[in-house]
């Protein structure tokens, strides 16, 4: 995913032209000011350094559970595979989290609990020190 900022100087055809550069290597978007780039140097740009310590929580409670590590890691490799494929197409991740909340399972009451509690917060503040930390370099 490559996002990228023109100033108001460069005309639609050039704008074009470098989306059309960005899309042979992927998703891109033009965005409208520049300090927004180190936010996405902070979310897209460690792949998969976030989503990895999200699965290696899991394995985590999952082995503190007494489920063998290995098991533990395919499981969630796969979760995190077919929840990648889910999310790159079809509804928004809101709506995926709304759509489990709603049909008020298991994944629900997780849900729930995780919403309850400060993670998102925390999340919020791991993103702002990455992005604190690309825009000091």
């Amino acid at each position: 995913y490559s996002p990228w900022v023109a100033s108001d100087a460069v005309e639609a055809a050039d704008r074009q032209h470098v989306t059309r550069l960005f899309e042979a290597c992927g998703a891109t978007d033009e965005i409208a000011e520049e300090p927004l780039l180190d936010h996405f140097t902070a979310m897209t740009g460690p792949v998969p350094g976030f989503v990895a310590y999200f699965a290696e929580a899991m394995i985590n409670h999952a082995t503190a559970q007494g489920i063998p590590a290995a098991v533990a890691d395919k499981a969630i490799r796969q979760l995190f595979l077919a929840s990648g494929q889910m999310l790159a197409e079809g509804p928004t991740a809101a709506e995926h989290v709304q759509g489990m909340v709603e049909y008020a399972g298991t994944t629900a009451a997780g849900l729930e609990a995780m919403r309850a509690s400060p993670l998102a917060n925390l999340i919020s503040a791991g993103l702002t020190a990455a992005a604190d930390k690309a825009r000091s370099l």
